[in-house]
């Protein structure tokens, strides 16, 4: 059973096999039809599919990536990726390592995004045309959403442009413009973090 949700930016659980949707379509013509042939249950926003295993390592994901996927032509990070949620919470407080970073799982991966925050681990599909200015800001921005009005991050997040001044979003279902100044997302680096996307920007 595949469940869809209206949502771009993805939390992760447990260990995620995550998969590009595309690629589902290419090789198996709809993911309806993958999900019947295979067994397949997940969730979906329409550009990636995932379903996650409570053990670590995943041994029946990667058993279905081996005698499915693989089988099937699928490459693992070009086609999909597995992902395991790292802690932010510790016995002794917050585990700061990974804080306010992507998650190194997806430092290769040129068709995910993902960010690390003190509430969990969050991914989401990035446009191949996208440049690296462009993937930094939808980074630093969605960051700054996740901690601050994260209501906006259900509504899926979009950025229309970005002048000297503003980072400039949009949210679906709205004809609402919104507007950030860069300096919050660019600037103040000791609330929101560093990326690590693009080290010239700083």
């Amino acid at each position: 059973m595949i469940t869809y949700i209206d949502q771009d930016i993805q939390k992760i659980v447990f260990s995620t096999l995550v998969i590009k949707v595309s690629t589902v379509v290419e090789k198996f013509g709809s993911i309806e039809k993958f999900s019947t042939q295979h067994n397949f249950s997940g969730v979906t926003n329409g550009n990636i599919l995932m379903t996650a295993e409570m053990s670590s390592p995943p041994f029946r994901l990667e058993e279905f990536a081996q005698k499915v996927l693989i089988a099937n032509g699928l490459v693992l990070q070009k086609d999909y990726l597995f992902i395991e949620e790292l802690l932010t919470q510790g016995v002794r407080g917050e585990i700061l390592e990974y804080i306010n970073e992507p998650h190194p799982k997806c430092s290769e991966v040129k068709w995910l995004e993902s960010v690390i925050i003190s509430g969990g681990n969050y991914i989401w599909f990035s446009e191949p045309s996208l440049s690296d200015f462009e993937r930094d800001a939808n980074f630093r921005l969605f960051k700054n959403l996740l901690y601050c009005d994260v209501d906006k991050i259900q509504l899926n997040p979009r950025i229309t442009h970005i002048d000297e001044t503003y980072v400039h979003y949009t949210v679906s279902d709205s004809k609402m413009n919104y507007k950030i100044h860069r300096d919050a997302l660019w600037y103040n680096e000791l609330k929101y973090g560093k990326s690590s996307l693009l080290k010239t920007s700083d």
